[in-house]
């Protein structure tokens, strides 16, 4: 079984030959090589390997990078398979640190509340962090150490579940893309401190929230600017407070506090923005009570979001079937995987064939 999941990880992930795949499990009954992600980590070469994360129903301690290329690959934080097994990080914060740690991707993880830190003060480019949950986490720099440059950095389909993006130093080239940023109470907002930002894209996303959860606010006051903000839906959600010089376009808002924030602080109305109209999502009622459930059905039943993105698609979430950005695909990690294994025949005498019925399936 581990050996099969193993040859259709290779087959699909395009890992060169040159890389080392490491196996992480820290569950008896599902061995692996080894059972902390810290440890298969420090048996990476300096860069180029990558750690298959085993869901467990036993938390992962955090880990570090430091000065390495690794992809780290969990299961997802919501496996589309009859056993749902997540990995989760929790009790101790992870960290990636060192600029020959650029190009790193950790994909399918779920942080359940410790912090993420990357180095601040350190130039790390084209990190990605794809397809994970966080959980009332914080992602940022390490305290007082601001200043780097940081290029390419890309977020992609997560769901921030009452956490947030804290940026500190230059961003440059950088995408928030396909992810929803949930906030129920405890987290300030979303997006914060990305004063120096150039070509930083914020696109296709959903904010929301209980209408009075102790604040409702998209950005980190006073701290972020010169943003390019398009084709997202913030519902109870302000993206207008401490948000200036942006610009906005294909937007839809919906009692959101400031229902024009393209018209606040210097920001740019580039136009196609949507002021206070209800999105109508399918399950837009949960939606605008904060439900804090990433498996809801966010897409556009009708309405004034539409097909009313600047790339004719709908805004909010992308569901492009024939494509990566595709909402559903988010819950899993971007690798092929068995559905369901059914045994035929479970007692079988010595020497007998047994008979083994397999589903995979691909994930884009």
């Amino acid at each position: 079984m581990k050996q099969l999941l193993l040859f259709i990880a290779a087959i699909f992930t395009g890992i060169s030959l040159q890389a080392t795949i490491r196996t992480v499990s820290n569950n008896p009954t599902n061995l692996a090589q080894f059972n902390t992600i810290q440890a298969a980590i420090d048996a990476s070469a300096v860069s180029g390997d990558t750690v298959y994360v085993h869901g467990s129903p036993i938390d992962y301690a955090g880990f570090t990078i430091t000065n390495k290329q690794i992809t780290v690959i969990g299961p997802g934080w919501a496996p589309d398979n009859t056993l749902p097994l997540i990995a989760t990080i929790a009790g101790s914060s992870t960290n990636i640190t060192g600029t020959a740690s650029s190009g790193t991707e950790i994909n399918g993880l779920f942080f359940s509340g410790a912090t993420f830190h990357y180095q601040g003060g350190i130039n790390m480019n084209n990190i990605r962090i794809i397809r994970n949950r966080f959980g009332a986490c914080r992602f940022y720099s390490n305290v007082g150490g601001g200043g780097g440059t940081y290029t390419g950095w890309r977020f992609e389909g997560n769901y921030f579940d009452n956490s947030d993006v804290n940026g500190n130093g230059t961003f440059v080239n950088c995408i928030f893309q396909n992810n929803i940023f949930n906030l129920n109470c405890c987290v300030s907002a979303s997006i914060g401190g990305f004063i120096n930002a150039v070509n930083v894209l914020i696109d296709h996303n959903l904010f929301y929230g209980p209408a009075s959860p102790g604040t409702n606010n998209v950005f980190w006051p006073s701290s972020v600017s010169f943003l390019t903000i398009t084709n997202n839906i913030f519902v109870n959600r302000n993206a207008a407070f401490g948000n200036s010089n942006s610009v906005f376009n294909n937007n839809i808002t919906f009692n959101a506090g400031d229902n024009s924030p393209w018209l606040a602080n210097g920001n740019i109305n580039s136009g196609g923005n949507i002021s206070n109209q209800d999105p109508q999502m399918v399950n837009q009622a949960a939606v605008n009570a904060g439900t804090a459930n990433p498996l809801l059905n966010f897409t556009i039943a009708a309405g004034p979001a539409n097909n009313s993105g600047s790339d004719g698609k709908d805004m909010g979430l992308l569901y492009d079937a024939n494509s990566s950005l595709n909402w559903l695909s988010s819950r899993t990690s971007r690798l092929p995987f068995i559905f369901s294994m059914n045994v035929a025949n479970p007692t079988i005498p010595a020497g007998g064939t047994l008979n083994i019925t397999i589903e995979a399936r691909k994930n884009n």
